[in-house]
């Protein structure tokens, strides 16, 4: 056991593969959105320790993805920040955009969104299976492109990709290189000085909850890149009565923030944040390799078609199966009182730091009675 049931709510006589969809949060979050409350009602006091707050997230992020303090800002959510990032881009028609075919909306939508100006989304297949060779992705790159888009951990067959080698596609031919590290980032180790502008939800891995994403901006690459949208927050500021001019957006990764971030999310970001420092990264990527082979090999085992890797540099804290009923399996599952996703053609289990050997005994147990 890494860690103890009790340190989270809602774990009491269940067992919990449902992180990849949103995790349970730790009883410490209760404290933390009492802190949040407490701040709200003590005037510009308590808006010096939200400030405080932000800044020291921020430091802890940066030190969890390799990158500055100043990369890091907190977009509302990964939709929020790609949708700035792709509305910032001086778009010439005939440019492209190249990910996988079945990316997560959040990633995908501000791409295709840029069709009003011109703007072509070429999204690479699988090739005999649920993995699309970097030769196929290579293969769609070109001079036109613009930005290759991945996630590091696919939400849909739970897949982990080795960003170097995507890296190198984009930077061949001078494109942007964006990561949605949702679900690697608080489950394997994460290095966002691969990527030119990086993203993360917070309520799966992270511990946190919805309302405050990531964005890690590598200013070392991109220094000049600014988005369109902006506010008070991301702006430096005017004295009231000046003549209003040009607006003189920040350098730092505040430019993901027009408004105040949701700062009650950031205070539970704060202690769920140390609570996974004081388990340690590496501790935590062999915990989640560990159980989510075990739990591919049971799975596996049951003869049904499993769609996740099974190296371990190949995949994450999910695994993933083939299913023409999905969710009447979740249901079926939930009725055994084990929590997975069911939907999109496939079952996704997901391990984290609380999961033993015993809930993967479980859950096999269970998806054995429901598979017949």
């Amino acid at each position: 056991m890494l860690v103890p049931a009790s340190d989270f709510i809602n774990l009491d006589g269940v067992t919990h593969l449902a992180a990849g969809g949103q995790s349970p949060v730790l009883g410490s979050t209760l404290v933390a959105l009492d802190r949040a409350a407490r701040a709200k009602g003590t005037g510009l006091a308590g808006q010096r320790l939200n400030d405080a707050v932000r800044a020291r997230v921020a430091s802890k992020v940066a030190a969890l993805v390799h990158a500055d303090p100043g990369d890091i800002g907190f977009p509302s959510s990964v939709a929020h920040g790609v949708s700035l990032l792709a509305d910032s881009l001086d778009w010439r028609e005939g440019d492209n955009v190249v990910m996988e075919r079945w990316e997560f909306p959040s990633l995908m939508n501000p791409w295709l969104a840029q069709a009003r100006h011109g703007v072509e989304v070429r999204t690479v297949a699988p090739s005999g299976g649920w993995q699309a060779p970097l030769a196929r992705f290579a293969a769609a790159i070109d001079h036109r492109t613009r930005v290759v888009a991945v996630s590091h951990v696919s939400y849909l067959t739970g897949e982990r990709k080795d960003l170097e080698a995507y890296a190198a596609l984009a930077r061949k031919v001078g494109a942007l290189f964006v990561v949605d590290a949702s679900h690697a980032l608080g489950s394997v180790r994460v290095d966002a000085s691969v990527a030119d502008v990086l993203f993360s939800c917070c309520y799966k891995f992270l511990l946190g909850v919805h309302g405050v994403a990531i964005a890690s901006w590598n200013r070392r690459r991109v220094p000049d890149w600014r988005p369109r949208l902006t506010g008070w927050h991301s702006a430096e500021w005017r004295p009231p009565l000046e003549e209003p001019g040009p607006v003189h957006v920040k350098s730092t990764g505040q430019v993901f923030e027009p408004g105040n971030p949701a700062y009650p999310a950031l205070y539970v970001l704060d202690q769920s944040l140390d609570y996974l420092a004081g388990i340690g990264m590496e501790r935590i990527e062999a915990h989640t390799l560990a159980r989510s082979g075990a739990l591919r090999q049971r799975v596996a085992g049951l003869g049904v078609p499993v769609m996740t890797p099974e190296p371990a540099a190949a995949r994450a804290a999910s695994i993933a199966f083939e299913h023409s009923d999905p969710q009447a399996v979740r249901e079926a599952l939930e009725e055994a009182d084990v929590l997975v996703t069911g939907e999109l053609g496939r079952v996704r289990a997901s391990v984290h730091v609380y999961t033993t050997d015993e809930d993967l005994a479980t859950a096999a147990d269970a998806l054995r009675d429901v598979l017949g």
